[in-house]
């Protein structure tokens, strides 16, 4: 890479890690009117873009930066993130058991399941009014993928409990209250 385009890409990174996407982009946009393939400013552009609430266009830039190195696990595991805030959980679990393929470190996995927890909370409390039915579903979807990224997640098995106890269904909500409370570990 020229130091040219390695200094873009750096100026882009300083700018995103300060908050200032909308000038991050316009770098990653210069590395990538140069190198159309350059994976890191693909992905860098993408949090940008997420960062800047533009899901649908981040998830772009992830997608291409798989198509360009398919064996980088992050691209997987952030365009399963927009997928998820899409409303699209089924695509979203594929891209994520792809990334924890690709990096099986137990570290990595446990990190996406907060991810993954984070942005279920985020879907519940974003915005000035009380979720409705569609937002506890996504929501639900979002939970469940968090608890099969970490079967141990016991905030995950609580959110799930709460997200059933508001869809109306007492026996999932009983499920995973008494999940949580196996999961918690003894006070000794």
């Amino acid at each position: 890479m020229s130091k040219l385009l390695f200094a873009a890409f750096n100026e882009g990174v300083k700018l995103s890690m300060s908050g200032n996407h909308e000038a991050a982009l316009l770098a990653f946009d210069k590395v990538l009117a140069v190198d159309p393939k350059h994976a890191p400013a693909l992905t860098a552009k993408g949090s940008a873009l997420v960062a800047l609430g533009r899901g649908k266009e981040a998830l772009g830039c992830f997608e291409r930066a798989i198509d360009v190195d398919p064996t980088a696990a992050d691209p997987h595991r952030d365009a399963a993130l927009c997928q998820l805030e899409l409303g699209e959980p089924e695509a979203a679990s594929q891209l994520m058991q792809r990334a924890v393929q690709l990096n099986p470190e137990p570290g990595y996995r446990e990190a996406a399941a907060v991810e993954v927890y984070t942005l279920g909370n985020a879907l519940l409390t974003r915005g000035s009014r009380r979720p409705d039915k569609a937002r506890f579903r996504q929501a639900r979807h979002v939970f469940e993928l968090a608890l099969e990224l970490s079967p141990a997640y016991v905030e995950a098995a609580k959110a799930l409990a709460d997200v059933w106890e508001h869809l109306g269904d007492t026996a999932q909500r009983d499920h995973y209250a008494q999940l949580a409370i196996r999961l918690r570990p003894v006070a000794g």
